[in-house]
């Protein structure tokens, strides 16, 4: 953006005294503003050059008064101050995702604007956007209340991430500074430094547009920056392969005799599996000692708390599991870390070469090979705890589906 001063408004020579008026130019047909300066100057003190160099004498050469001399600098400290005022705002509009939409008519009410607060008219906005993280624990708290525990423990580990986050880049984020300069910075610390995978770093996405979207429509005035509603600051999911575990490697674990601490974590593995659970839901019921047991008209039922749901499941006892109980045989507690290092363990032992195994894929395993066994969906949601048919589906992965094909080939 150029910005001109022009001895009156038609730079008029034969006047002996002229308001200085500023001429705003962009581009072509975006921005030509003539807008005056109120400050009068004379004849004598205006140099008549073209483009940026028009405005005050040289005041080194020639002869004029102490009191002349006083105000030409004044006023060239004026012009100076307008020009380099307006051309940083101008800097910081062009790094804004509006900047290739104004249409004339808003590039003169900016230039307008901003004139203003240059020539002291106007005051500029001075009012800073909250703290990022400020807002995040204030969208916790006015929600907790209304939230599963298994959500608001969700949210308190961003707030913690987020907060270690910007620990590490030693910037603490407004409001108004989320923007996909943010989204970069944020996904490169999660790949690199935290090795998350992009479903992770797609959930850390989803955290932060809920907290800014709520803001945006609860608070008038709430200073975001755009780039929040932008196609590019959008949640990443791709679906990600999983390892499963078929009905005759299930087979080989659960038979596995050897290191006690092995048979542990196998009798631990047969609890997970038929009881379709994740490995917390059985810790916490091992710990609290919530072996809820009911026997009924169809043989025993164990009850389960479903903890991300925040429900009650109850369904039938597999005979390997009743045997465990009857014989009081129920699993040592250990934790999540060491369970996966000896299941592996035993996976090496019996020779299954399968290396993507985790705590999680003896739930996903049952799912799938009752899928494959051609047990209704409708059974298997009854342990799985899951709502609809189709997050079922999305949770097996049709890659692990062998259902026998029932398309004649003949």
């Amino acid at each position: 953006m150029k910005v001109y001063f022009n001895y009156g408004d038609t730079n008029n020579k034969k006047k002996p005294e002229q308001k200085i008026i500023a001429r705003l130019s962009y581009g072509t047909n975006k921005l030509d503003k003539k807008i005056s300066t109120r400050i009068a100057i004379s004849r004598e003190g205006w140099n008549f050059k073209k483009g940026e160099e028009a405005g005050v004498v040289n005041l080194m050469t020639g002869s004029r008064s102490v009191s002349e001399a006083e105000y030409y600098q004044k006023v060239q400290n004026k012009l100076d101050h307008i020009r380099s005022y307006l051309k940083n705002e101008f800097r910081k509009l062009k790094l804004k995702p509006e900047f290739n939409l104004y249409t004339k008519q808003e590039w003169n009410k900016w230039a307008r604007e901003h004139f203003e607060i240059a020539i002291g008219l106007k005051q500029a906005k001075t009012t800073i956007s909250p703290l990022f993280i400020d807002k995040f624990q204030e969208y916790i708290d006015q929600n907790k209340l209304t939230w599963s525990h298994g959500t608001l423990r969700g949210y308190l580990s961003h707030k913690n991430l987020f907060e270690e986050f910007m620990t590490f880049k030693d910037h603490k984020y407004r409001t108004d500074e989320i923007d996909l300069k943010f989204y970069k910075e944020l996904q490169e610390w999660s790949y690199e430094e935290k090795e998350h995978l992009p479903n992770t770093f797609g959930n850390h996405i989803k955290k932060v547009k809920a907290v800014m979207n709520y803001f945006i429509a609860e608070e008038k005035g709430f200073q975001h920056h755009p780039n929040i509603k932008s196609r590019r600051f959008q949640k990443i999911s791709k679906s990600v392969p999983h390892e499963i575990l078929s009905p005759d490697e299930l087979d080989l674990i659960f038979n596995y005799n050897g290191k006690d601490y092995l048979e542990n974590a196998r009798d631990i593995t047969k609890f997970l599996y038929w009881g379709c659970l994740r490995y917390g839901e059985f810790k916490k019921a091992l710990k609290q000692k919530n072996l809820i047991i009911q026997k009924t008209k169809h043989g025993f039922k164990w009850t389960v708390y479903i903890t991300k749901n925040e429900e009650l499941k109850a369904i039938p006892i597999h005979n390997d599991v009743m045997e465990l109980i009857n014989n009081n045989w129920i699993p040592r507690n250990i934790d999540r870390g060491n369970y996966v290092t000896y299941l592996k363990e035993i996976l090496k032992e019996c020779e299954i070469h399968k290396e993507k195994i985790g705590a999680h894929t003896i739930r996903r395993s049952f799912c799938t090979n009752m899928y494959n066994d051609e047990h209704t969906p409708a059974n298997i949601m009854m342990y799985s705890g899951h709502k609809t048919e189709k997050m079922l589906m999305e949770y097996i992965q049709q890659k692990n589906v062998v259902l026998k094909s029932t398309i004649p080939t003949e």
